[in-house]
């Protein structure tokens, strides 16, 4: 590795961004995210190439980023944070450079946070977004990329339209970037709890805290919504995995590996050998750069 990356995770380590998951009782973690996303707002982003808009979906604001000469592809880009923590600016930014970069329209939805809602109110929101998208883009051109638990709503959409919702068809590519699912297996949670002395960024124990909040008190939640390793996968488009081999999410890794190879779903696992979590979408070391050139080209040509 080189030496500017282990700098980069010196300094991770030293911000504690792990305390992002922890704090006290699920209601007083619940109220200081409120606190933390009253300071998030949509930024006012201006770019010569892009006609810049938001519309409504399900009362949620979706940011299109729409190319002033007319292409014909387009990507759902979907940004994670535990489902308690919105879209920051910085990651918004980030987007606009990958839709630069990619050539493609971007569609970044604003979806519900289990604060207020259980997840099953995000996937729905995902969906709508999904067909607003379908208005002006033929589904093979459509690709989906999400990380974290932005990463369960994009390879969940395909469980999710597999559960009764196939009023669509599938996107042609799914992107996802260290998925957000929960432990199913005692397996799991042994893997994870190792990787948690690496893991810079994600504790161990929220992915079991994580069932909880994500259910919001409603115990209709489908279970493939939060563990994804249960989920439909028939007819599922080719999905790219990428993991960074220091996480603890990696742990769900094998699982998901078994699920694809049970729905023969073509997939391909990429992992940042010592790389942490989500890391293609921190382009600021050579090692996290060529995870995000990575992810561009795997998006130019989905």
């Amino acid at each position: 590795m080189s030496a500017k990356y282990e700098i980069l995770k010196f300094l991770v380590k030293a911000l504690n961004l792990k305390k992002l998951y922890f704090g006290g009782n699920d209601e007083d973690f619940i109220d200081s995210k409120r606190k933390l996303n009253a300071r998030i707002t949509v930024p006012d982003l201006q770019d010569d190439e892009f006609n810049i808009s938001q519309i409504q979906v399900m009362g949620c604001k979706v940011l299109k980023l729409i190319h002033k000469k007319k292409v014909n592809r387009a990507n759902m880009f979907i940004i994670g944070g535990g489902m308690v923590i919105a879209p920051r600016a910085g990651s918004i930014k980030k987007a606009l450079r990958f839709a630069k970069e990619t050539g493609l329209d971007l569609y970044i939805p604003y979806y519900p946070l289990c604060l207020d809602y259980p997840i099953s109110k995000a996937y729905e929101m995902i969906h709508e977004t999904y067909k607003e998208m379908l208005k002006d883009y033929d589904e093979k051109n459509i690709s989906i990329l999400g990380s974290s638990s932005g990463g369960n709503l994009a390879l969940g959409l395909v469980a999710y339209i597999n559960d009764g919702h196939n009023d669509v068809p599938m996107p042609a590519h799914i992107i996802a970037l260290s998925p957000g699912t929960c432990v199913n297996s005692e397996e799991e949670w042994k893997r994870m709890l190792e990787l948690e002395k690496k893991d810079v960024m994600v504790p161990a124990d929220y992915m079991k805290r994580a069932v909880d909040i994500m259910r919001h008190g409603d115990n209709s939640v489908p279970d493939y919504m939060i563990w994804l390793q249960k989920g439909d996968f028939t007819n599922c488009p080719p999905v790219t995995f990428i993991y960074g081999s220091d996480e603890t999410l990696y742990a769900c890794a094998p699982s998901f590996e078994r699920v694809m190879k049970r729905y023969s779903v073509s997939y391909n696992m990429i992992v940042g050998k010592g790389m942490f979590h989500c890391y293609p979408v921190f382009p600021i070391v050579k090692e996290a750069k060529e995870g995000w050139e990575q992810m561009v080209q795997l998006a130019r040509e989905a």
